[in-house]
């Protein structure tokens, strides 16, 4: 059986709603802890990388992340996916690693 916590009412403002506190929603409910988030956004960013990094080498082939471009838009030249990979392959290795991954998500 589940059990039901009850919330203690939250301040009243002169309108007699509730004061929103800054980092809050405006419901009144207290938004999600940075730190928390920035750990759910790493863990999300690693299974992500983890996806595309389909043979698990620790990074992703350029080739097969050009294929991923190509299939998110149709419409990308060759030119403009060249671009795209030599901003993110930094390092001009021919791969993407986790760093550079991380880079392109933010």
């Amino acid at each position: 059986m589940a059990s039901v916590v009850e919330m203690p009412p939250a301040p009243a403002g002169a309108d007699g709603l509730p004061t929103q506190k800054a980092g809050e929603y405006p419901t009144g409910l207290p938004s999600i802890n940075d730190e928390l988030m920035a750990e759910l956004s790493m863990d999300e960013l690693k299974a992500a990388f983890r996806i595309f990094d389909d043979t698990g080498e620790g990074f992703i082939r350029v080739l097969t992340f050009r294929n991923i471009l190509k299939e998110i838009d149709e419409d990308f030249t060759d030119e403009e996916l060249d671009g795209i990979i030599s901003d993110i392959d930094s390092d001009g290795s021919g791969t993407i690693d986790f760093d550079e991954f991380c880079k392109i998500m933010e």
